[in-house]
């Protein structure tokens, strides 16, 4: 399925035109299904509801949630820096159980309107606390704005102060529900003993259950590596220098590094990166149908693609209507594997894809073009 690229120009404003040819066509029919266009997966969920109506920074809000649940501290603390995001601890509930008046004064008795960064980073009975600890960097970037835009400032900051950091955090808001309910105070001098007791613990606790020779994960090559015997190596890429227009390129090769097949397409669009190299793949998923491959490895260097057809993962988003019709023609082969290399090992798909076609697709049986042949010789090399 292709677009009449005139027909769109003549009838369209040109910022109309570009939001057409940035969003793919599926050459499978598909149902139409309600969408949410505040999430990357199209789904919607309750707490991107709640921060759109706070009107928060839902990429901010992702990634606290990314950096929240990834932090080497308890999971007490994790979901308490979550309800910190969330604004959702209760902190005007515990007070009128004091019966106090509607002015919501700080229990400490500094005398302002207490709120729930007040609690933890504001009252300025706390401020030489969390100087004293080591922590006032973290102290002053949760003071600045939304505790969701702070965890994504704290990148800058070393780990150990954003860990200590958040303990800190949290023994001052346990701290302070003891003064709310219980009328009991405790020196600062054991809050900060407790704190730094717990970040020993929870790193003692870390290295015993996780060893130090974790086995690593199988790294991605930075050279082309040939494909078992039997077995067909597509490599692929897409190509955006041109703006406005799409490069997509394919290279078949076998165990002895012979082409037997390499493609070019040049498509008239907007694509974002990871929508070129999903087109990439499906013209080479065509392409090997055409030519009756059975076993074939699908590769390219864009790691997101290549993750999300592994697990097989398939959402409402643009990219994931070309996803869905990559695994959906997959059912021809015998075998397919997804395989991630650098850029480096896909050095004969990155040239080939900045060609221009004799017309929109142009394809060498058994052969390429005499630009990628350098590259073609040097992954050759790579195998003796």
């Amino acid at each position: 399925m292709e677009r009449k690229i005139p027909l769109i120009e003549a009838y369209f404003s040109e910022r109309d035109v570009r939001c057409i040819l940035s969003t793919p066509l599926s050459s499978l029919p598909l149902k139409d299904e309600w969408t949410w266009a505040f999430t990357k997966d199209a789904s919607y969920s309750v707490k991107t509801t709640y921060m759109l109506g706070k009107g928060g920074n839902l990429d901010n809000f992702h990634q606290a949630w990314v950096d929240i649940w990834s932090m080497e501290v308890s999971p007490k603390v994790r979901h308490f820096l979550w309800r910190l995001c969330t604004n959702t601890l209760p902190v005007r509930e515990l007070l009128k159980y004091r019966h106090l008046s509607d002015d919501d004064l700080c229990p400490r008795g500094c005398g302002e309107i207490e709120s729930q960064s007040h609690a933890i980073f504001g009252c300025p009975l706390l401020r030489d606390f969390w100087c004293e600890s080591g922590c006032e960097s973290f102290r002053s970037l949760a003071v600045a704005g939304p505790m969701s835009e702070a965890l994504v400032n704290m990148h800058e900051l070393d780990m150990g102060v954003r860990i200590k950091g958040a303990f800190l955090s949290w023994v001052l808001w346990s701290d302070r529900n003891l003064l709310v309910f219980q009328n009991k105070v405790t020196p600062p001098v054991i809050l900060l003993e407790r704190v730094n007791r717990l970040v020993e613990e929870n790193g003692a606790y870390t290295k015993k259950i996780y060893p130090l020779w974790a086995p690593l994960a199988n790294a991605s090559p930075r050279i082309w590596l040939a494909p078992p015997p039997g077995i067909i190596k597509l490599n692929v890429d897409a190509s955006l220098i041109v703006e406005g227009w799409v490069g997509l390129s394919a290279v078949a090769r076998d165990s002895g590094g012979s082409v037997l097949f390499s493609a070019i397409r040049r498509v008239r669009s907007y694509w974002s990166a990871e929508i070129a190299e999903a087109k990439a793949i499906e013209m080479a998923i065509r392409l090997g149908k055409r030519y009756a491959l059975q076993a074939v490895i699908v590769e390219s260097d864009c790691q997101v693609v290549i993750n999300r057809l592994s697990k097989n993962a398939i959402y409402l988003a643009d990219l994931d209507i070309i996803l869905y019709n990559i695994l959906s023609s997959c059912v021809c082969f015998t075998s397919i594997i997804w395989s991630h290399v650098k850029r480096d090992g896909n050095a004969v798909a990155h040239h080939l894809a900045k060609l221009t076609p004799f017309g929109v697709e142009q394809i060498w049986e058994n052969h390429y073009p005499p630009e990628v042949a350098p590259y073609i010789l040097m992954d050759n090399l790579s195998l003796d």
